[in-house]
């Protein structure tokens, strides 16, 4: 009897720790987890992701910038609910875990220290991450930047225009996209038609020259028919891209200010100085014109702000600021200029339509935006009353040298205090199947042996608190690029249409 007794208790057992077996508990994979893999399958997802990081200054990355791109139409831009930890169920890990810190020549960054060269073996064939869910509200935007108007716009009909922007919207939210930022001032001229700004070289080759037709007004049109949310997109203090004064329409406010310090000549290109109360004044006058005028989602500026640090650019300014008794020395007295355009530029554009947002897009690099372009990102977001959100430009891969992805994501994540600020990451679409110059031994063929990245950038950003969506620069590179990376763009594209 004892026998039977111990035999079907053994038996108890045996179906006991089965039925314990099936319940399948997440992989820890270094502090990260990886909910629903077997063993075999996270050990996978480890090789992939666990990319060596290295890439030098950001500074030479911002050299790649919108500004640049006026003679090079592939380069970079300078262009909700937060989600749980269940927005996505597989989540990039070891490339930020190997990070330390580097100061580079002209910015203090973080580096990592593993000198692995698993990122140049790694197959453009390996697979995205899975199983990823997009946070309600979720914003997904691109930016149209006034590079891609001189193939649509440029000397076209109002006809031709509306049926080459319309394309472009339908087939952005046939994909899944949800917001455009489209350039309506790149430079002191008007995509729109404007009382204070002449009409843009861009509409027809001429600044000052009418289209006989508004593209602002159609895009508005066609963006909302087509279910997208609109913002418009400005550059602030950008004249041109040239030093060639003749070239101002006479119309210009630049024009009337050539010859005073309000306009300033600098590096064969021309910008309005920042110091300047009226120059600060044309710009409110020339947002409130937008938000009064159109029927615009948001209101979106980019990294363009101070264009040096040199210190003759606004010395007359800083000298009579001093003589005054102004306390503030050269750097925190222009961060006090550009604050007090941002402030204002979000005051006027709540008192016209408190839905209407403002957000600006600084570089993927904080040293280079405090001391370099004077921009106090930090107070924009822990103080009351400036954006609604950021959407800075990282535009680094996993394995970049000196700004690796992972580590900037956390660095801006972590700054926002405020409830009421969100994180809109921008992320490099134009890198995609190309070499990654500045990203040293390591990282500069990450885009090449790596055909997801873009989409496991968005899934890393869905872990971020204050988190609200992601925009790509830019649209041609997505849907027009140069034949040497066509398939590289296509692969990009389906692996990123997977988790959106």
């Amino acid at each position: 009897m004892k026998k039977e007794i111990c035999f079907f208790l053994s038996l108890i057992m045996i179906f006991a720790l089965a039925s314990c077996s099936v319940n399948e508990e997440p992989v820890i994979i270094e502090n990260e987890v990886v909910l629903g893999q077997s063993s075999s399958e996270s050990n996978s997802f480890v090789s992939e992701s666990s990319q060596s990081s290295s890439e030098s200054s950001s500074a030479s990355e911002s050299s790649e910038s919108e500004n640049s791109s006026e003679s090079s139409s592939f380069s970079s831009s300078s262009k909700t609910e937060t989600s749980s930890s269940s927005s996505s169920s597989q989540i990039i890990s070891s490339e930020s875990s190997s990070s330390g810190s580097e100061n580079s020549s002209s910015v203090s960054s973080s580096e990592s220290s593993s000198g692995s060269q698993s990122s140049e073996s790694s197959s453009s064939e390996e697979k995205p991450v899975q199983n990823t869910y997009a946070p309600s509200g979720e914003t997904k935007a691109v930016w149209i930047s006034y590079l891609e108007y001189q193939s649509i716009l440029q000397g076209k009909t109002k006809k031709q225009f509306t049926n080459s922007i319309k394309s472009m919207f339908d087939k952005l939210s046939e994909d899944g996209f949800n917001t455009v930022f489209v350039h309506v001032r790149s430079h002191s001229d008007a995509m729109y038609d404007s009382d204070i700004f002449p009409w843009s070289v861009y509409c027809t080759g001429t600044e000052g020259k009418d289209p006989g037709f508004d593209p602002l007004e159609i895009m508005v049109s066609e963006a909302h028919s087509a279910d997208l949310k609109i913002e418009a997109w400005i550059n602030p203090y950008r004249i041109k891209g040239s030093s060639d004064t003749s070239k101002i329409s006479k119309s210009s406010p630049a024009y009337e200010w050539l010859d005073t310090g309000k306009v300033i000549v600098l590096d064969n290109k021309i910008y309005y100085n920042p110091a300047d109360e009226e120059v600060i004044d044309l710009i409110v006058s020339g947002v409130k014109e937008i938000v009064g005028n159109y029927d615009v989602d948001g209101i979106h500026f980019d990294d363009y702000f101070y264009p040096t640090t040199a210190e003759s650019f606004d010395k007359e300014y800083y000298k009579e600021y001093k003589n005054s008794g102004g306390k503030l020395d050269l750097a925190s007295w222009r961060r006090q200029n550009v604050n007090t355009l941002i402030k204002k530029v979000y005051s006027a554009i709540k008192a016209i339509n408190s839905s209407c947002r403002f957000g600006v897009s600084p570089t993927g690099n904080m040293d280079q935006n405090y001391n370099t372009h004077y921009c106090d990102v930090n107070t924009w977001v822990t103080s009351k009353g400036y954006v609604d959100y950021i959407c800075p430009q990282i535009y680094f891969g996993f394995n970049n040298k000196s700004r690796p992805y992972l580590d900037v994501l956390s660095e801006f994540g972590s700054m926002i205090t405020r409830s009421e600020v969100e994180l809109i990451v921008g992320l490099a679409a134009y890198k995609a199947g190309a070499e990654d110059t500045y990203a040293g031994d390591s990282g500069k063929k990450e885009w090449i042996n790596n055909n997801d990245i873009l989409a496991r950038q968005i899934v890393a950003a869905r872990e971020e608190e204050r988190y609200s969506g992601f925009a790509l620069y830019r649209y041609d590179s997505l849907y027009n690029p140069v034949s040497g990376v066509k398939n590289a763009v296509k692969s990009e594209m389906e692996n990123l249409l997977e988790i959106m």
